[in-house]
């Protein structure tokens, strides 16, 4: 029997396992070739994670211990990098601040000025050759002989400076197929030592950013959709009364999902808000389904835990109820992986979703769910959506309810709640979501085999 060709895929981070390794992305590659996974001990320890347990062969993993030092390093020519091609975006100077809260505002000055034409290709010459590509790399691409490499990723992290120089180290003979994971990853994020074979985006709008702000040429990228996404495509199989029952809400009401922020100072505040609505008829029958953000932390300032108010029409999702009292109680800063499959189930029950800043917005227009997009009064102007350009063209669709001041939140809530049944919007949110997420009929597993073999089988 013919021995299978080789390929390498690069792990660093745990979201990586929920997006690309839960749902079997790679499950038409592993028909076809020897896929090998490697995995970055010193970020975090993988041997403990259900998903790699539950999933991959030990057999088929490898491990590379890369130094935080190193990659800290790398970060100063990233950032370096990010400043000189965000130059360009509408939101700039806003970028900037964020960057300064990072690094302060003396690290700033000094990367700005590292930033200028000339100074920036010195100052990424010596950060090339002093730190040259990771040993543990090489040997292991040596030990393996992979015919391609692929690197699911936020576009920066342990691996993907080294990976790209080993790219030019073999001439760009071994292919090296970068996958992107989040939504903002290419408005927010730079290239630094190289650019891939291809770099696989979600839809037409992140291959623009691409282009603009990663300076990648149109040819070198492809537009799958989203891995974690696919499970938007299948019908679900649960009833309403089912879903109500899972989610402990009552059928025979209209629900809205509050799909929590990151920073999540804001949230009982406005909970509160929405329950008031409720209780006082604005909003007529309906309950409130509130979903903390996967990755929100602790409490915010001045914020109080949901879990010890008294509520009348909202209740929890209770897929992160235990995230949700193990973070306020012992903040550990890690995300919750929750199956995508209970999103699925989530905004098949939902009527309407109200998030601030969340991906659970593109996901509920993909279900043809209408939104609104808020942003609380008082929130730093450094994370309003008009700062960040992957939100730039949400928020510009007719169909999208938007509100960034208190006062307005009321008139907004009622303008979404009139939308709630409207099947022609509805439609024209599907098509609107078509923009941001390809809607392509293979799914995207498909798509990359089918990529991977017109470099494997040339």
């Amino acid at each position: 029997m013919k021995e299978k060709k080789k390929i390498l895929i690069f792990i660093d981070l745990p979201i990586i396992l929920r997006h690309f390794i839960a749902n079997k992305t790679f499950s038409y590659l592993e028909e076809n070739y020897n896929l090998i996974y490697v995995f970055n001990q010193e970020k975090y320890d993988f041997k403990k994670n259900h998903i790699v347990n539950k999933f991959i062969d030990s057999s088929k993993i490898r491990v590379i211990n890369m130094p935080n030092k190193r990659t800290g390093t790398w970060f100063w020519l990233y950032i370096i990098t990010v400043i000189r091609q965000q130059k360009s975006s509408k939101g700039y100077q806003s970028r900037l601040k964020v960057i300064s809260l990072s690094i302060g505002k003396r690290n700033l000055f000094l990367a700005r000025i590292a930033a200028l034409p000339g100074i920036y290709h010195i100052f990424k010459l010596l950060f090339i050759n002093f730190l040259g590509i990771h040993k543990g790399i090489k040997e292991l691409i040596k030990i393996e002989n992979p015919s391609l490499i692929i690197h699911p990723t936020v576009l920066s992290g342990s691996y993907i400076n080294d990976l790209l120089r080993i790219f030019e180290f073999y001439q760009k003979k071994l292919p090296l197929i970068f996958l992107m994971n989040s939504w903002d990853n290419p408005s927010g994020k730079a290239f630094c030592t190289g650019s891939p074979s291809k770099l696989v985006v979600w839809g037409e709008q992140t291959k623009r950013h691409a282009i603009k702000f990663m300076r990648l040429k149109e040819k070198d990228i492809e537009c799958y959709g989203a891995a974690q996404f696919e499970v938007y495509k299948k019908e679900c199989k649960y009833s309403r009364k089912e879903l109500s029952q899972l989610f402990n809400v009552n059928q025979n009401k209209k629900i809205i999902v509050y799909a929590g922020a990151g920073n999540g100072s804001y949230e009982t505040r406005y909970l509160k808000l929405l329950d008031n609505y409720v209780n006082s008829k604005f909003l007529g029958d309906c309950q409130i389904l509130y979903r903390p953000h996967p990755w929100r932390g602790a409490l915010g300032v001045g914020e109080k835990d949901f879990l010890s108010q008294k509520w009348d029409n909202i209740v929890m999702d209770p897929s992160m109820y235990d995230y949700y009292k193990n973070e306020i109680n012992n903040p550990k800063g890690l995300p919750s992986l929750v199956d995508y499959d209970f999103s699925h189930k989530l905004l098949n029950l939902a009527d309407a979703v109200i998030s601030p800043l969340s991906t659970i917005l593109i996901e509920a227009i993909l279900n043809g769910k209408p939104i609104l997009l808020f942003f609380p009064e008082g929130t730093d102007d450094n994370y309003k959506p008009a700062n960040m350009n992957h939100f730039e063209e949400l928020i510009q669709l007719n169909e999208v309810n938007v509100c960034s001041q208190e006062e307005d939140f009321l008139q907004s809530c009622l303008d979404l709640y009139s939308q709630i049944g409207n099947k022609t919007l509805s439609k024209k949110l599907i098509k609107d979501s078509q923009y941001f997420i390809n809607p392509s009929k293979e799914s995207y597993g498909e798509n990359l085999y089918k990529l991977v073999k017109s470099y494997i089988e040339k």
